[in-house]
């Protein structure tokens, strides 16, 4: 928060929504409230919604003309807003901008000075290499880099009502078919990574071996006798998930497809739709 609130460019709302947090989120909202209580807007959910419903709660609650979204674990470098700010600015048909950011633990100690240095994929990604990415269901900007225009608002929401979708993942497709996303250079945030996240970008971090934790040893073995006992179940139960989440994904990416084209866009070859168009239908029919 402190690093929300100190940014160089001063957001106009900072919109807190708590989902029945036991966290002490409310007490820390309400001390920051008395001092920005023109600033600071804070909702709770009367139910638990999980993260992609929460965020979609204060996307809808955003009146102002440019959004970016928080996780927990972020810390802004004080010209995040001012930078992207100016990147769509002088870039109108972005519509969303994304940034690189450093990784550090849970007491705040630099253990990557860049995500994308350090993803398992390489990163960044634009225009149709973006595009291909995700309709082959891979996440390519984080939801804690992103600043778009809330000119998406209306294309974005409500996010498909499906438990595999992600929100950035959901933002990231809308916005690379509705628009030209553009990217900003340089890390302009740290993302720390703790035990009690809910979501997080771990599994896309190729870490290097003295980064390993003795977390991992009885997961391993735990998997291990997970692997002897239920081995053949297991493998079946994993297959019809995968199966059943690159279907529900894939018609979502159909559902911004529809919309690219309702909309009569042109920016997208009709090749490159078509070669996309193909990979989805793959994808539905398995």
């Amino acid at each position: 928060m402190d690093s929300i609130v100190n940014q160089s460019l001063k957001p106009d709302k900072i919109i807190v929504v708590d989902d029945c947090s036991t966290d002490g989120t409310t007490t820390t909202i309400a001390k920051y409230r008395k001092s920005y209580p023109e600033m600071i807007i804070f909702e709770q959910n009367q139910r638990n919604l999980g993260h992609t419903k929460t965020f979609e709660r204060g996307i809808s609650m955003c009146k102002t003309d440019y959004i970016a979204l928080s996780d927990q674990d972020d810390i802004w470098e004080p010209n995040k807003i001012k930078r992207c700010y100016w990147a769509l600015e002088q870039n109108k048909d972005a519509k969303l901008c994304f940034h690189d950011f450093k990784l550090i633990d849970e007491k705040g100690n630099l253990f990557a000075k860049s995500f994308w240095e350090s993803a398992s994929i390489p990163l960044p990604a634009s225009g149709a290499e973006a595009r291909k990415r995700l309709v082959n269901l891979t996440n390519i900007v984080s939801g804690c880099a992103m600043f778009f225009s809330s000119d998406l608002k209306e294309y974005i929401l409500p996010m498909p009502d499906s438990e595999w979708i992600l929100h950035d993942w959901w933002i990231a497709v809308v916005a690379f078919f509705l628009a030209n996303p553009i990217i900003v250079k340089g890390a302009l945030s740290r993302y720390r990574f703790h035990e009690d996240q809910v979501c997080s970008l771990a599994l896309s971090i190729k870490m290097k071996r003295k980064r390993r934790t003795l977390r991992e040893v009885p997961y391993k073995i735990k998997r291990e006798v997970r692997r002897i006992i239920f081995g053949k179940k297991i493998a079946e139960m994993k297959l019809r998930e995968v199966k059943e989440r690159q279907h529900a994904l894939s018609q979502d990416v159909v559902k911004a497809i529809s919309m690219y084209e309702a909309l009569n866009l042109n920016h997208i070859p009709k090749e490159e739709l078509s070669d996309l168009k193909d990979i989805l239908e793959s994808k539905i029919q398995k």
